[in-house]
């Protein structure tokens, strides 16, 4: 890894900070460019903006932005900005066209935002839902094809599970997905920033995620990827002046939505550019180099947890290919170690998540780091 990224992390002066999948300090190229939104731009009003339609042509250049991060094969088309995950993957389910009795597949790892919204809609659309329970952690392929049949209209699942780090095979799940004409749509935001997602290669058909987690934006920032083919097919009702076919007509008028996922972008704002921003700081890195370097820094992690009589795994490690920047442990006290660690001269800042103590480093975080973390840690749970 680079030996400068740490320059751009003012973080690391104050704190040893381990905790992205909760929220991610921002580099210095981000809170740049939000100072200048923030006190330049709103200082002077309009005087400073860029004229609608020019904003309009931003907006698709941070497409692009994005569309490099997810590889998707046509970004302008497919990409559209919002507020945070929540929202895009409500979105999105909203616009679908549900029938009575379409059957949607959740799971018991998933966190709230990805299963909330479908148990909600299976209420108002007379839906059926199965969720995959999970075993020791993990969310065998069998569990879901043994769930999937005609009458499966989605499957929602996170790419990576904010507690123990579970990276599921998206590839071939959604293949056994498609084969019985359902869907699938993903939440992003345990993943993208940290770990490669192709969704050209995945086949994926829907993706939503907020920006303030791995991908080091601000709050308030986020995207979802809507498969141009399936586009057409969503009719949102979260829409707003630029979800419409001609964005640059103000006046009242009929609204005709705009093509592909551009009908979900409901207005124009800062929270667009300020995520490409930090999208550009990581593809400068590589994400498979990000990627690279956290596999090698949860190593450290899981060699230490495996070594100590008193501490157990709570994260699926045996797999590579089910690995992520998340891993999660039980040792004694581990509950209120948390707000121990954050009252050091140095503080540490881990998570404690179902049960567990979940770390979860960056591209700029050093082994050196993560060995003291675990160090003190340790002293902490017998003292």
């Amino acid at each position: 890894m680079r030996t400068d990224i740490r320059d751009y992390f003012p973080v690391i002066e104050k704190a040893i900070y381990l905790n992205h999948a909760a929220i991610g300090p921002s580099p210095k190229p981000v809170t740049e460019e939000v100072q200048k939104w923030m006190v330049h731009h709103k200082s002077y009003g309009d005087m400073y903006f860029s004229p609608l339609n020019v904003m309009y042509e931003e907006i698709n250049r941070d497409r692009e932005v994005l569309g490099k991060l997810i590889n998707a094969r046509f970004p302008t088309d497919e990409i559209s900005f919002t507020y945070n995950t929540s929202y895009g993957l409500a979105a999105i389910a909203e616009a679908i066209p549900w029938k009575k009795g379409d059957t949607v597949i959740l799971n018991y790892l998933e966190y709230t935002s990805n299963s909330y919204t479908y148990q909600a809609l299976a209420r108002k659309f007379d839906l059926k839902v199965k969720t995959i329970p999970h075993v020791n952690g993990k969310l065998p392929l069998e569990k879901f094809q043994a769930a999937l049949d005609q009458t499966t209209r989605l499957v929602a699942i996170s790419h990576v599970q904010f507690s123990n780090g579970f990276r599921s095979d998206l590839e071939t799940l959604t293949s056994l997905i498609h084969e019985v004409g359902g869907e699938i749509i993903v939440d992003g935001i345990q993943s993208l920033g940290a770990v490669p997602l192709d969704v050209q290669k995945t086949n994926i058909d829907y993706l939503a995620a907020g920006g303030y987690k791995w991908l080091l934006a601000p709050m308030g920032t986020g995207f979802m990827y809507v498969k141009r083919e399936l586009a057409d097919t969503l009719q949102p009702s979260f829409v707003g002046s630029m979800s419409d076919s001609a964005p640059m007509n103000l006046s009242h008028h009929h609204y005709v939505p705009g093509p592909s996922a551009k009908r979900f972008q409901a207005s124009l704002g800062p929270n667009s550019h300020l995520l490409s921003v930090a999208v550009n700081f990581l593809l400068d890195i590589g994400v498979d180099n990000i990627f690279e370097h956290l596999l090698s820094l949860t190593d450290i992690i899981i060699e230490y947890v495996q070594d100590k009589a008193n501490f157990e795994l709570k994260s699926p490690v045996d797999d590579v290919k089910n690995r992520s920047g998340i891993i999660n442990f039980t040792c004694p006290n581990a509950e209120s170690i948390i707000p121990r660690l954050r009252k050091l001269e140095k503080p540490i800042a881990v998570s404690y998540r179902e049960k567990g103590i979940r770390i979860s480093p960056h591209c700029y975080n050093t082994a050196d780091e993560v060995r003291t973390c675990l160090e003190t840690i340790s002293q902490l749970s017998v003292s």
